[in-house]
């Protein structure tokens, strides 16, 4: 009896973490620092798969800066991309130094959450 509570218990915890609802043509992505004190992110919003491109399927870009465990949620429509870098060195940032890309892929109506 035990086990099936615990097992019943278990779940609820696992599905509880999904109470984030993502509306119907739209995906979402957690960006999470849980590295530096502080650090910039570049994010790109694109149908491309060239993150760098400005051309056809570009949507939109940002710049933000997070701090140690902030979180950026980023709701996008379905079929599109996001793509993030932060400072090369986050410890000694010089602007416009970055690292290399780091893209996902959001299947519909998913809500997915990433460390940088």
């Amino acid at each position: 009896m035990h086990r099936g509570l615990w097992l019943a218990g278990g779940l609820a915890l696992l599905l509880s973490g999904c109470g984030d609802s993502v509306p119907s043509g739209y995906a979402k992505l957690v960006l999470h620092n849980s590295e530096w004190d502080q650090v910039h992110v570049q994010i790109v919003v694109t149908k491309s798969a060239d993150c760098d491109s400005r051309g056809p399927g570009f949507i939109s870009t940002k710049t933000i800066l997070m701090k140690q465990d902030d979180e950026s949620p980023l709701q996008v429509p379905d079929g599109v991309g996001v793509c993030w870098r932060h400072d090369r060195d986050p410890k000694h940032p010089v602007a416009g130094d970055w690292s290399g890309w780091s893209r996902a892929t959001l299947y519909p109506g998913t809500n997915t959450k990433t460390d940088l």
